[in-house]
């Protein structure tokens, strides 16, 4: 004991300069190492935090974490995305030939920034131990001993982190927020891209052959009509899937459609991010009319309403191509909540009653995400037409007079459908409407066409609606 007090009074400045050395670096460390970063088309912020559960976070603003505890070293390594720059990724796309390529381009920045990071988190880390050994007096002493003490907690640190790391903790990681609900996302990176591409391709093919096969089957009883004078496309739940987008472009040309009608679940989590990969509704260049599902949200309702062709409805009626459209948006979408309260369902029921019973004619066209809403009006209203989405089931029924379409999932329930073992068919429903005599449009004629990610394959059918 002596010896140690000894010991201490006479290296006593020197202890104090080691200790605030240490104390300022580890102050830096965990509160100003943080930097925003360019990875080509993406904005990405890097952190670095003490930490008594080390983890490496992958932040999705505003939808939640993925974490896993990669490592031994008292740190948490946090990656955020900020923004991606969609010009400069379909730069980017279009410049490389596979995905191969795409990966090892985006690896090689990666690995760059890092670089960047590593040494901006040197230089702070010897600036904290200048800084806090030189507290009690600037002299060269000080300095040595700052710099000193920086590269032997940055050396423990770095050499730690690298030879405990273990990249398959990802295999098992740990969801925060939305993303608890989705953690398919992690097989989707590691295994989607290669699968997209295929999948655009293959459909685009099938699709333009859709119309040629329909075209010889129109000479077939009982499908007698060759021509229709409206035809409409219903698609749903979409969920952000680009292919699903491009299936739709592909029908809506191929078949001739004029006027599309959406019930909703175009996104998944309803953020600005998946907003942001809707632009092509605009090629469709067709009137689109859209209600909101539980998937989509205030920020993707505003997104849609930009779009010049896209009608939005919520408890409203609107005329498109000379037919009336009822429809009212899910309770769900007026927040970043995915599942409406009972209480909330009941109240839009209430609020879609009053709206049909207040048009002097019968809308030709109810549009709601859940069929639930609509429950009252079964029975209730005569001849009437209803179509929704949300259970990813396609079904025509006819119940009490009323026609009910559930479009299915035009988006195979997003991209998690390429991780289902059984695979989800991509499905819409074309409606075809003909010119009565006292020239009030009638649906005559329901196709069903269902494409299978898994085979290949295709499935139409034909149904003929009864007056």
């Amino acid at each position: 004991m002596l010896c140690s007090k000894k010991f201490f009074f006479k290296h006593k400045e020197l202890i104090y300069k080691i200790a605030l050395a240490i104390l300022t670096i580890l102050f830096l460390l965990n509160f100003a190492v943080s930097d925003t970063y360019k990875l080509e088309a993406f904005e990405i912020e890097l952190d670095l935090n003490l930490s008594t559960t080390p983890s490496t976070i992958i932040k999705f603003p505003p939808i939640g974490q993925v974490f896993a505890r990669t490592h031994l070293t008292p740190l948490d390594l946090t990656l955020t995305l900020e923004a991606i720059h969609q010009e400069r990724l379909a730069e980017i796309i279009a410049d490389v030939t596979d995905s191969e390529e795409l990966l090892e381009l985006m690896r090689r920045r990666a690995k760059a920034t890092l670089d960047l990071f590593a040494l901006r988190l040197a230089l702070i880390t010897i600036l904290g131990g200048i800084v806090g050994a030189s507290l009690r007096g600037i002299s060269i002493n000080s300095v040595l001993i700052g710099i000193m003490v920086a590269i032997v907690i940055v050396s423990v640190l770095y050499v730690g982190t690298y030879h405990t790391y273990d990249l398959t903790a990802f295999d098992d990681p740990h969801f925060e927020g939305m993303l608890e609900a989705a953690p398919w996302m992690v097989g989707l990176i590691q295994e989607g891209l290669e699968n997209i591409e295929q999948l655009g391709s293959e459909f685009e093919l099938i699709a333009s052959n859709m119309s040629q096969l329909f075209t010889r089957i129109e000479a077939l009883q009982p499908l007698a009509q060759q021509v229709s004078d409206l035809q409409v496309l219903h698609l749903s739940d979409i969920h952000n899937n680009p292919v699903g987008l491009q299936f739709v472009l592909q029908i809506a040309n191929s078949f001739g459609v004029d006027l599309l009608v959406d019930t909703g679940d175009i996104t998944d989590y309803g953020t600005p991010l998946e907003g942001g990969l809707l632009t092509r509704i605009e090629e469709l260049d067709l009137p689109y009319v859209f209600i909101g599902g539980n998937h989509d949200s205030p920020t993707i309702i505003n997104k849609m309403k930009e779009f010049e062709n896209v009608i939005v409805l919520d408890n409203e009626v609107v005329e498109v191509s000379d037919l009336t459209i009822a429809g009212i948006a899910d309770p769900a979408a007026e927040s970043n909540e995915i599942s409406p309260e009972i209480e909330d369902i009941e109240k839009y029921q209430h609020k879609l009653k009053e709206l049909v019973y207040e048009q002097e004619d019968i809308p030709d066209i109810i549009m709601t995400h859940q069929l639930g809403i609509a429950d009252p009006l079964i029975g209730e209203v005569p001849l009437l037409l209803l179509l929704h989405g949300h259970t990813h089931t396609f079904n025509i029924s006819q119940e009490q007079g009323t026609t009910i379409i559930n479009a299915g999932t035009t988006g195979a329930a997003g991209l998690r459908g390429l991780q289902h073992e059984e695979g989800i068919p991509y499905s819409v429903a074309l409606l075809h409407y003909n010119l009565t005599e006292e020239d009030q449009y009638r649906l005559d004629i329901v196709d069903i066409i269902k494409l299978y990610d898994r085979h290949g394959g295709f499935i139409m059918e034909r149904k003929l609606i009864g007056d």
